[in-house]
């Protein structure tokens, strides 16, 4: 069994903030929140209020809470962007998920990849990524494109050539759970410069992943927490 690695810091600041942005959409008048965020809302008042010894201690949303939600939930956390929320399906055609916060931003990936975002401003267009049976064949190379808008509103494309490691099986907790998985290091470069995305993959299922966003928003953070 390889290194244990445990969703702790990163996890806590993003339920942290969800919480708050969740107990504050329950407060406004904006239309249209989604099942999950009003679900997820009062799971957040009831944990706070029910379960907190002292006055603005926040108790944690356990797994128990949001599996009563009854739907998938993915968290994404964009650093360069102070975004943190839980997401839950919102598309599905085949292999091809779209994902949606409580405030509409959403998160489209293809094979468990991230392939497109909508609502982040400097989001990512569209992209061509490599399946999770190419991420698990170690030192294939391919290439890989990103499409983004830049600054005029114009389409940008990156094109970038690219080759995977297996970095070995480690032991992941998320939320209570671990789970044995295949971390693999996914490089690629490009004459103007490099980036590297993470993976840390269940099976078939991209469990957790570090991956480039845009030029702008810099890399996000997902964790699949609930099947």
């Amino acid at each position: 069994m390889g290194p244990r690695v445990a969703l702790t810091g990163t996890g806590r600041l993003v339920f942290g903030a969800l919480i708050l942005a969740t107990l504050s959409a329950c407060g406004s008048s904006k239309p249209q929140a989604s099942p999950l965020a009003q679900a997820l809302g009062a799971v957040a008042k009831n944990t706070l209020h029910g379960g907190s010894a002292a006055a603005g201690t926040q108790a944690p949303v356990t797994r128990a809470d949001l599996e009563k939600l009854g739907t998938p939930v993915l968290q994404a956390a964009v650093a360069a962007r102070a975004f943190a929320a839980l997401l839950s399906p919102s598309d599905v055609k085949g292999n091809v998920v779209t994902w949606t916060s409580q405030d509409s931003v959403t998160f489209t990936f293809r094979d468990g990849i991230l392939i497109q975002t909508r609502g982040l401003g400097p989001d990512l267009m569209s992209a061509e990524a490599p399946s999770v049976s190419q991420l698990l064949s170690s030192g294939v190379t391919y290439e890989r494109a990103y499409y983004f808008l830049g600054a005029d509103d114009q389409p940008t494309r990156r094109k970038y050539d690219c080759s995977t490691a297996i970095v070995g099986k480690e032991s992941l907790e998320i939320l209570e759970r671990s789970y044995t998985v295949t971390h693999v290091v996914e490089t690629c470069s490009r004459p103007q410069g490099s980036m590297t995305n993470e993976y840390w993959i269940d099976g078939t299922t991209v469990r957790r992943s570090h991956e480039l966003l845009s030029g702008g928003a810099g890399f996000v953070d997902f964790a699949r927490i609930i099947d």
